[in-house]
């Protein structure tokens, strides 16, 4: 696979393309209106990702011309071939902007017929997509570089060839530590059947090897455990309600607990059940209409719209919902642990933020992205819309499926999106629910 990296304007040197920055950041914050009103998985929200995308399209034609032309030979990084075609053939964009840039829906770039990401990785990060070019690389970027000197049985210089030497014996296996988001006991297997789908996930690579592990708490995971157990794994990955943002205030666990318990009443769908071995549930649109008038309840009685603020918030300052935001906000842009919210950002004022970090929850990329990449964090993986438990824990185990093939983590989100995409239809927005800040490139034999 090869990153092509384009470096986008510096805010106020361009100011008809920051013109177009800014309205597409307007078409983003609506969506969550459109939500409250349609359905999470409507097809109007599609259409509004489409509308957006159409904008940030046109703006980069228009002021970089030539920079989505997909030619091998710019710069950026080329990965190791996996033996894949679908990985080895791929051209992906890594987008390096500033600010506030980072935090637009890059993923949902559309050229008027298609979306971008339909055939093509998309990454974004305040750094060209190459580690190499660091001036303190992580211990994972290093043993990349070292990789480029390898060469295995035969002279192959492929990532299956050179392998045991990256990973001699399975002891040195990188780990991701899972992070529940919820500790109560009445809902805490629903959290965890995406435990069971990255398991499987890992479990079914086809490079001879397991290239990861997932490592499950037997009991709930608390901020102080969180600080003191991610010095230890080489990824974090958090579960919790991507639906909405879940407060730290009981009167509010319902709708949430409600909202799961009825997915979890579903039909098992034998598909996914097969594919990542664990319990599922159809894939399609959700039944929305009995849960209305909970959700509007619930909004009248708050006020405001949690998808449209924090929608709003990703299209501006991010920072904004951890530094000026309420307490509710700050809960709702951070972890909720068993016994309160932590701010993953934190943890890299500890040096305790791993390389991989993959928030599976509300808004989790424009709200922590850009600030858990910045506080040490090499790739962050997140959705930057709401979406329902079901496709949320699909994809990832999809992601999970590819990593555990050695695909870099940026072309396992493409393949996760389009696996989401062929399953769910193209109307169906969940494919267009995630993005990653920081390198693409990042791969479980380098952890």
């Amino acid at each position: 696979m090869r990153w092509i990296d384009i470096f986008l304007p510096e805010p106020g040197t361009n100011l008809p393309f920051d013109s177009d920055c800014e309205e597409a950041a307007a078409i983003a914050a609506d969506l969550g209106a459109i939500q409250d009103r349609d359905g999470l998985d409507a097809a109007t929200v599609t259409s509004c990702m489409a509308a957006a995308g159409r904008i940030l399209f046109q703006a980069l034609i228009d002021n970089l011309p030539g920079a989505l032309a997909p030619d091998p030979r710019r710069p950026g990084f080329a990965a190791l071939p996996v033996g894949d075609t679908r990985h080895d053939e791929l051209i992906g964009y890594h987008l390096i902007g500033h600010g506030s840039q980072l935090d637009l829906p890059w993923t949902w770039l559309h050229n008027g017929l298609e979306f971008m990401l339909a055939g093509h990785p998309i990454s974004v990060g305040n750094h060209p997509s190459d580690p190499a070019v660091r001036t303190m690389p992580r211990p994972w970027m290093q043993h990349l570089a070292r990789s480029r000197y390898l060469v295995g049985e035969h002279g192959r210089t492929t990532l299956p060839a050179i392998l045991p030497q990256l990973l001699p014996t399975q002891s040195l296996v990188p780990e991701v530590l899972f992070v529940p988001g919820h500790g109560d006991r009445n809902i805490r297997r629903l959290i965890f059947r995406e435990a069971d789908a990255i398991n499987s996930a890992l479990d079914g690579g086809t490079m001879g090897r397991r290239l990861g592990r997932l490592h499950v708490p037997d009991g709930a995971v608390t901020p102080t455990d969180l600080v003191e157990k991610s010095l230890a794994y080489q990824g974090l990955h958090y579960a919790g309600p991507t639906s909405e943002a879940l407060q730290y205030d009981q009167s509010q666990g319902p709708y949430w607990m409600n909202r799961i318990l009825a997915e979890a009443a579903q039909v098992p769908d034998a598909q996914w059940e097969e594919m990542a071995g664990m319990e599922g549930e159809v894939l399609g649109v959700d039944p929305i209409t009995s849960l209305l008038d909970d959700i509007s309840e619930r909004y009248e009685q708050r006020g405001v719209s949690v998808a449209a603020g924090g929608l709003a918030r990703a299209a501006g300052s991010a920072d904004h919902a951890a530094e000026g935001a309420s307490g509710a906000e700050r809960s709702a842009a951070g972890w909720l642990l068993q016994d309160g919210p932590v701010d993953p950002v934190r943890l890299g004022h500890r040096h305790g933020l791993p390389p991989l970090v993959f928030s599976n929850s509300y808004l989790a990329l424009p709200q922590l992205g850009r600030r858990c990449t910045q506080a040490g964090a090499s790739t962050f993986i997140g959705p930057n819309a709401a979406l329902y438990s079901r496709p949320a824990r699909h994809f990832a185990g999809r992601f999970y499926a590819a990593m555990a093939q050695g695909w870099c983590a940026g072309a396992a989100l493409w393949r996760a999106a389009t696996g989401c995409r062929t399953e769910l239809g193209r109307q169906h927005p969940a494919w267009l629910s995630y993005g990653i800040h920081g390198y693409g490139c990042l791969a479980l034999p380098y952890l």
